[in-house]
């Protein structure tokens, strides 16, 4: 009897281990089709300071609450070059990321490789004609389609500056030039930092575009960079704005080799340098730190650059992807970008202002406020100018031309401004 009752156990137990295993395994095929089902995005971008990171939390929040997954894959550095390069193995490996961050010249190569998603559908649905700027509108789109969402407008042409430090030199933000390169021998002699810059060539780029707007004019800027024109590029205006440009390399700091942007921007919050000369997303640093404009910085166009607005953007592209439900979640994933409320607080903590035109002023800093103000006045008298450095106003070669020019010319003393203007006529005329 006593063997029966032991057999009789075992089945027993046997057949509820069975049913217990059975039953892990339908809960753990139940869980893992519970996640394959989840809507998600995967999204490749650059951004990795403390203010950029603040600003995209605004469309984390946004995807999360439209119940969708969102998948980070940040890729920082080298100026956006490393995630074009991550990008382009995995369009080789055929493993495609749902959206990219991306720029105009990059999103053109992209359609041309036919692997962006069409998104006329999705325009005409949201009516991007009329809520986008014009500019936006053209930077978003080629071949007469529209292929990426600009997210951002931006505004390269900025000066920034520490208010106590300037406050120790009259307090008065530099309208010109002249007035600029007076108070920053002042602040040298004194053993301050008139200038904080760091050491990759972009940054140097976008300095560059503050002075030759300011020394050259609007009409200098689009004869020069626009039309590349040679008589522009080598005559005595440009020469000018290369002598400029050496005097605000003489200003910056022997150590700026390698320095990222932010840590530039961090010298001026800590008021280890008096000015940074560089696009408006550094707001978002200040902001991020405490700092409150007009109390603890100051902000406005760069010397003699006036309204002229020198305008570049971050465009969120979609790879086609085969998959309805990506495709569903891509589709959800570009209304939000374009909606109103994240619009506004994206660039509120980006420093950037929205690409939708129909604003209000007040939910705005003063920084903003001069930008907003500034774009519409453009928009009717062709102040707004694309940004050469960010790939908007020029191909991919010529910008290459540009940027090889203005760096070596930064670091290297012995060549003269003539020297500069000339080569960058010589090496377009051999592209």
């Amino acid at each position: 009897m006593k063997n029966t009752v032991s057999a009789r156990t075992r089945k027993t137990n046997n057949w509820r281990q069975k049913v217990a295993g059975s039953a892990l395994l339908a809960m753990l095929l139940g869980a893992q089709t519970a996640m394959a089902a989840e809507p998600s995005v995967e999204v490749v971008h650059p951004w990795s300071s403390a203010g950029e990171a603040h600003a995209l939390d605004v469309l984390k929040e946004a995807v999360k609450n439209a119940g969708i997954a969102w998948k980070d894959s940040a890729i920082a550095g080298n100026n956006s070059n490393n995630q074009q390069q991550a990008l382009q193995a995995r369009l080789s490996a055929g493993n495609l990321p749902d959206v990219t961050q991306t720029v105009p010249n990059l999103m053109h190569a992209y359609v041309d490789q036919g692997v962006l998603t069409n998104l006329d559908a999705q325009a005409k649905e949201q009516e991007w004609d009329k809520k986008l700027s014009p500019e936006m509108r053209k930077v978003a789109m080629y071949k007469g389609s529209y292929y990426a969402i600009p997210l951002v407008e931006h505004r390269e042409n900025m000066m920034w500056a520490n208010k106590a430090l300037l406050a120790k030199y009259g307090g008065e933000l530099p309208k010109t030039w002249e007035a600029f390169n007076q108070l920053a021998e002042r602040m040298q002699k004194d053993g301050v930092i008139p200038l904080a810059l760091g050491g990759e060539d972009w940054q140097e780029g976008q300095m560059f575009t503050s002075v030759i707007l300011g020394v050259g004019g609007k009409d200098f800027y689009n004869k020069a960079i626009i039309e590349q024109d040679p008589e522009a590029l080598k005559g005595p205006v440009m020469v000018k704005v290369f002598d400029q440009f050496r005097k605000m390399i003489n200003f910056s700091d022997k150590n700026r080799i390698g320095r990222d942007w932010n840590a530039a921007t961090q010298m001026v919050i800590d008021g280890k340098a008096g000015f940074q000369f560089i696009g408006d997303f550094a707001k978002g640093e200040f902001l991020r730190a405490g700092k409150v404009p007009g109390q603890d910085f100051l902000c406005a166009s760069s010397p003699d650059n006036g309204q002229n607005f020198v305008y570049l953007t971050d465009e969120l592209a979609f790879f086609s992807q085969k998959d309805p439900q990506r495709q569903a979640s891509q589709k959800k994933f570009a209304e939000l970008v374009i909606d109103p409320a994240v619009q506004i607080e994206f660039s509120r903590r980006k420093g950037s202002i929205p690409t939708i035109m129909d604003v209000p002023l007040d939910q705005f800093d003063a920084c903003a406020q001069i930008s907003l103000v500034d774009r519409k006045d453009n928009q009717v008298n062709g102040g707004m100018l694309p940004s050469f450095i960010e790939n908007i106003a020029v191909d991919r070669d010529v910008r290459g031309v540009l940027m090889d020019v203005i760096t070596h010319f930064a670091n290297t003393p012995s060549m003269t401004s003539q020297q500069a203007a000339d080569r960058i006529v010589k090496d377009l005329q051999n592209l």
